[in-house]
């Protein structure tokens, strides 16, 4: 079996495409070089060659070979040891306070120490750090004496906390559901679901169907031990005049009359809460808007506008959009309910710029709204504006194949892919229908070319071989890897555009050899250096903390990129910061930081810069040859080539 390390390992390897030296693993897990050397040689005789291999070089290091992508990745999630260090102990932990609290159960410390296999000064030393990742739900571990421990909060969010920690991995493992609610008819349920969907004709993404089914299960074991959500008369009320709030009660009275399954009326609103909540359908025409939200999605553009110089005013797709997707953003928010994003790492590093200009339009909803808006949310928003910022290069030619997309995650998500589509193809490619994978049939094959998809499609599995050519798995929303894969297979290769990056670097702000303890220390240094140089003024110097607080920009490989989100000063610079010692940024080390400050006339230089530094740092491990020479006129000459 893999211990943690030597997953972390394993995935690291298979991160870069490269070889990548012992030395620079070690810095990445934070052990010696040695240790490297011996896990991988442990790491060898359990890794079975039909599935993947490690290549080993003496002058370049190691490099990964996946044979069989889908038993690797199984291989990763269940050969996990008892010997876990102390974030997967921290994650283990509470995992386990939330599993007990669906079962109305307490657990004590020296049980779970026995199974972690650690002492009680280790346990209540990640019990500490467990209760400052439930702070982010408002929640808290009380330890009642005899009994042992149990998490305690608002029953809204403990539901939530549930769903984001107990089913963020496990969603797809059918095992894994009859183990947690053995006591219930998972299929009948979910057919209920279905049924009661269809009748009310309502379409829901496969995403959204997954994660109603997880929460009407949780409704249902919390309630039984007779935990509820509780409603003012108020709230009651405004759920009340939702579509929504039938579609619950159907949900219910089916599952009562069906497994004879009863549950508290409150319930009812809970699960209503939640479809309002869950609200990004494939297909939805007649939308009526109030004067608010339209008022409030003009406000963000005309701040986008005002900010980084880019005008979404006269599109009229995105305005659409971003009213139906705030029709549903804003009851969420305001009842305080989250929501999963599991494309939001790839929104953030392949659209980078579309994720900028969400964090400055869901400012505007925040200030009108009173509420927090977390990156999640963020992330859905600046899907629309990835799509609106690919329409602007599009032209409508002549078609030559014809496309379905298949998208799981809603339609911002689907647009976005479809834009990106058009983005690269032109003309090329002409999608005819946006689907949930469910609604995809095997005669949906016959009028197409393509099927561009997002998810498994296992209801598909015995096509015939000129069929399944048809379909193209899409993992990353379409980025660079997967534009080339088309190209090879369907099209001529495009030209890769240039562009001269050098002035945006200066010898004097490329600083080497510090050491600082946290990011607050860090951007504090950083700013004010720059301040003084006169190169930002205070207020982009705020921006940047602002902008840190809304999303990390931490984004792997050792490496950060901090920028601001308004920057109104004349010259653009890119600042960077070696360590002599990586720091935990906010969830991974980072030991290079790149604080990037455009100027507004060439803000649109801003996403092709980004893109650039993640492909040559994280894709390519650039990083190594920076850590290793940290030298200026190094780091141009090497990242230059990028551009030719």
């Amino acid at each position: 079996m893999f211990t943690q390390r030597q997953r972390k390992i394993l995935a690291i390897l298979k991160q870069h495409k490269n070889n990548i030296t012992s030395d620079e693993i070690a810095r990445l897990v934070g052990v010696s070089s040695r240790t490297i050397r011996t896990e991988i040689k442990n790491i060898l005789p359990i890794l079975k060659e039909n599935i993947a291999k490690i290549n080993i070089s003496t002058r370049k290091g190691y490099s990964l070979e996946i044979n069989n992508y889908e038993k690797f990745i199984n291989i990763l999630d269940e050969h996990i040891t008892k010997t876990l260090d102390s974030e997967a102990r921290v994650n283990y932990i509470i995992q386990r306070l939330l599993n007990a609290a669906l079962k109305n159960q307490s657990i004590k410390q020296q049980d779970l120490a026995d199974e972690l296999f650690i002492g009680l000064s280790t346990l209540k030393a990640n019990l500490k750090e467990v209760k400052e990742k439930l702070k982010k739900y408002n929640l808290d571990i009380i330890n009642y004496k005899n009994q042992g421990m149990q998490i305690k909060g608002n029953e809204a969010q403990i539901r939530y906390c549930i769903s984001e920690y107990i089913f963020r991995d496990n969603l797809k493992t059918d095992d894994f559901y009859q183990h947690l609610f053995v006591e219930y008819k998972l299929n009948n349920i979910h057919n209920i679901l279905i049924r009661v969907l269809t009748s009310y004709e309502l379409v829901l993404t496969d995403t959204s169907l997954k994660n109603l089914l997880v929460h009407v299960l949780i409704a249902m074991k919390r309630a039984t031990k007779e935990h509820n959500v509780m409603y003012t008369l108020r709230e009651s009320k405004k759920i009340e005049q939702h579509k929504e709030f039938l579609i619950a009660t159907s949900i219910f009275e089916e599952i009562y009359n069906q497994l004879h399954i009863d549950v508290a009326t409150s319930e009812i609103y809970y699960l209503a809460q939640h479809l309002i909540a869950s609200k990004k359908y494939m297909e939805i025409a007649n939308e009526e808007t109030s004067n608010y939200i339209e008022n409030l999605v003009i406000e963000m553009l005309q701040r986008v506008n005002t900010i980084v110089n880019i005008n979404f005013l006269q599109d009229d797709n995105l305005i659409k959009w971003l009213k139906i997707h705030l029709e549903s953003v804003i009851p969420r928010i305001r009842f305080q309910m989250n929501i999963r994003n599991d494309i939001l790492d790839v929104i953030k590093n392949e659209y980078p710029l579309a994720f900028q200009i969400g964090v400055i339009a869901s400012k505007v909803i925040e200030e009108k709204e009173h509420l927090t808006i977390d990156e999640n949310e963020i992330g859905y928003i600046a899907v629309h504006f990835g799509a609106a910022l690919t329409r602007m290069d599009i032209k409508a030619d002549k078609i030559t194949k014809s496309a379905i997309v298949v998208c799981g995650s809603g339609i911002g998500t689907a647009v976005l892919l479809k834009a990106k589509l058009k983005e690269y193809f032109k003309d090329l490619i002409h999608i005819v229908n946006i689907l949930p994978g469910y609604q995809l049939k095997e005669n949906d094959l016959n009028s197409v070319d393509l099927v561009f998809t997002t998810i498994p499609l296992p209801h598909l599995s015995n096509l015939s071989t000129e069929k399944t050519e048809k379909i193209i798995h899409i993992k990353n929303l379409l980025n660079n890897e997967e534009i080339h894969l088309i190209q090879q297979k369907f099209f001529k290769n495009s030209d890769i555009s240039k562009t001269n990056i050098k002035k945006f670097f200066r010898k004097d702000c490329f600083i080497t050899n510090k050491q600082f303890n946290t990011k607050e220390e860090i951007l504090t240094y950083l700013t004010k250096k720059l301040e003084n140089s006169g190169l930002i003024d205070k207020e982009t110097s705020t921006s940047i903390f602002e902008r840190e607080s809304a999303s990390p920009t931490e984004i792997g490989n050792l490496v950060a990129i901090p920028h601001p989100m308004v920057n109104n000063t004349a010259i653009s610079s890119i600042s960077v910061l070696v360590l002599d010692k990586p720091i935990i940024w906010v969830d991974h080390h980072v030991q290079v930081i790149f604080l990037i400050s455009i100027a507004k006339s060439e803000f649109y230089l801003w996403e092709p810069i980004f893109l650039k530094l993640f492909k040559y740092l994280v894709k390519e491990n650039g990083i190594k040859k920076i850590i290793n020479q940290p030298n200026y006129d190094d780091f141009i000459k090497n990242f230059q080539n990028e551009f030719n």
